[in-house]
């Protein structure tokens, strides 16, 4: 079975205007999969209508069969009015699994797909990042061995890298000649952390914010993509220097009920305290607090209160907080995020045992 990746298929789609018969679409960021549904129907051009643009459930709602629709997709013709796009979108983990009856019917088909239609067979599950591995263990591989030919393209969404995802945001961008900022890239990296990929949902957002200016820069980032300003991060990195477990636990509730991931919460504690001992270094090295303002992007109002912060921690703190913050966001990446978000509960209570 060919397999190409998502960046690869809507790259190979744009160029040479055609698909593939048959195309399994299945991952974590399953939002990629109408994003590619989307691209063909777009490709593809014709108006849409309810004949040549079918989308079939398998949820605990709607009973299809595989019989019924393979049907449908053998129906189409080389006319262009008569060629059709048909989603399946399996929707109940469930449904995964094809009976003895859907085998046969799927088997019989592969063998000659019809070259008038693409048949589009989509894994959309509700499901957590840690429920999504392991059904990816359990099933995902049967029904991808289900619908080998040489005739299927299978996209597994999760297979994304940091420089595709980049190089896709300021292709996007600049189609629309919008600038984006090194600076302004790298904080929704930080931001976004192992759901960087999701940046994608957030584009037309992105767009509508650059406005008359047509340039999107680091400090646009933070409310624009979170919709949380960052005082509430600067308030909750205070209540850490004052060891304020109180008032750190009351803003780290706030964050997590208004929808901040723990992987943003770390990446900012991990930028903000990288910050302060770097100014410390700076500043053993006698640049001026307006030079170091400028290598930190540290805004004026705050830039004062910072070198005073950076001037009274000692240097054997700042070194072991480095170290908690870099083993939890390593613990993130490892165990979770239900598992991050109780580690940063814990985070301050550790920092107040630093001798």
């Amino acid at each position: 079975m060919p397999e190409a990746t998502f960046f690869g298929f809507i790259g190979r789609i744009q160029a040479e205007k055609k698909f593939p018969p048959l195309l399994l679409l299945y991952g974590f960021n399953e939002f990629l999969g109408e994003y590619v549904i989307g691209e063909i129907s777009r490709v593809f051009g014709e108006h849409r209508t309810e004949f040549n643009f079918k989308r079939y459930y398998f949820d605990s709602e709607e009973d299809n069969s595989w019989e019924e629709i393979l049907g449908e997709a053998n129906s189409s013709s080389f006319f262009i009015s008569s060629q059709k796009i048909i989603t399946v979108a399996i929707r109940d983990e469930k449904k995964i699994t094809l009976n003895a009856a859907a085998k046969k019917a799927v088997g019989n088909y592969l063998q000659k797909p019809n070259p008038h239609t693409t048949l589009i067979v989509f894994v959309s599950l509700d499901l957590s990042r840690d429920d999504y591995k392991q059904l990816k263990k359990e099933k995902i591989g049967k029904l991808k061995e289900q619908f080998e030919s040489a005739h299927t393209v299978s996209i597994d969404l999760d297979r994304t890298g940091e420089a595709e995802i980049k190089n896709f945001v300021k292709q996007y961008m600049k189609e629309r000649k919008i600038t984006v900022t090194v600076g302004a890239m790298e904080r929704i990296q930080e931001i976004m952390g192992d759901d960087f990929v999701s940046i994608i949902q957030q584009l037309p957002k992105l767009e509508a914010a650059a406005g008359k200016s047509m340039n999107i820069d680091s400090e646009d980032v933070d409310e624009l993509i979170t919709g949380i300003n960052s005082h509430s991060i600067w308030e909750l990195t205070e209540a850490i220097e004052k060891e304020d477990a109180a008032v750190y636990l009351d803003i780290l509730k706030y964050l997590f009920i208004n929808g901040i991931k723990p992987s943003f919460i770390i990446g900012t504690l991990i930028s903000y305290y990288h910050k302060i001992y770097t100014a410390k270094f700076l500043l053993k090295q006698h640049f001026s607090v307006a030079d170091i303002g400028t290598v930190l992007q540290q805004p004026q109002f705050i830039l004062n209160k910072f070198i005073t912060l950076v001037k009274n921690f000692p240097d054997f703190k700042i070194q072991e907080v480095l170290k908690l913050i870099y083993r939890l966001d390593y613990e993130s990446k490892t165990s979770g995020e239900e598992s991050a978000r109780i580690s940063l509960q814990n985070f301050i209570f550790q920092v107040k045992f630093l001798k």
